[in-house]
């Protein structure tokens, strides 16, 4: 018997493609990206340690992917001029004037409020008032010595001081005007508060004089000057 063939048939060729199996390791490297971020389970926590424990590439992997995690995550610092003075700008820094006068000049006035509020504090006499008024009042005048005797103290405190003293020092004012127009004090007997308001001067000035800076520049001179100098640009 011959074999059967076909005369003028082509070969054809069939080209199979290589499928390569699938990563082993691929699932775990996924958890171990995954863990690095806090995003696996106890379990798949578990999983991947026991499988770490015998693969030496999935290790490696996992150590490049840590050190590369790292890199971004932390920089060097790197000194920044700007930074610093605009953080140093919203501490309010204490400023204590040349010699350091202020702190002396502060704590006088603390000493002298202090001897003025013993007595209205202590016995409950003051002029006029009824001994449970003049007892408040007493109270009041001490406290602000002691706030004023404490920045003399610590200066750096003097900012978060001044929503306080600078209510009294609003209150005082108006009682001081009130009086003097009603006629019920004469102005030289309101000497006794120059203490009470040369002392929450000297600390506003410590606390670095908030809201100066930014009413001077309102000013139609310091505008002029600004102006000529460069310091404010153009204005149109």
């Amino acid at each position: 018997m011959g074999t059967k063939s076909s005369l003028g048939s082509t070969v054809t060729d069939v080209e199979h493609s290589a499928v390569e199996p699938s990563d082993p390791c691929a699932p775990f490297r996924e958890l171990a990206s995954a863990s690095l971020d806090d995003q696996t389970t106890v379990a798949e926590s578990a999983r991947l340690d026991d499988h770490l424990v015998g693969c030496a590439g999935c290790r490696e992997f996992l150590d490049s992917a840590a050190a590369l995690n790292r890199s971004l995550r932390f920089r060097p610092s790197a000194a920044d001029p700007a930074f610093v003075a605009s953080v140093m700008a919203r501490a309010r820094p204490a400023r204590l004037g040349r010699g350091g006068w202020m702190r002396p000049v502060l704590a006088w006035c603390a000493l002298v409020i202090a001897v003025q509020s013993f007595g209205p504090l202590v016995f409950g006499s003051t002029d006029g008032a009824t001994e449970h008024l003049a007892r408040h009042l007493g109270a009041s005048g001490m406290a602000l010595a002691v706030g004023l005797g404490y920045a003399a103290w610590r200066p750096h405190r003097a900012f978060g001081l001044l929503p306080f003293v600078g209510a009294l020092f609003a209150a005082t004012v108006v009682a001081m005007v009130a009086d003097t127009i009603a006629g019920h004090r004469a102005a030289f007997a309101e000497a006794t508060h120059v203490a009470e308001l040369i002392g929450i001067v000297v600390l506003w000035m410590i606390a670095g004089s908030p809201g100066w800076d930014r009413s001077v520049r309102r000013l139609p001179l310091r505008r002029r000057s600004a102006h000529r100098s460069g310091v404010l640009g153009s204005t149109r």
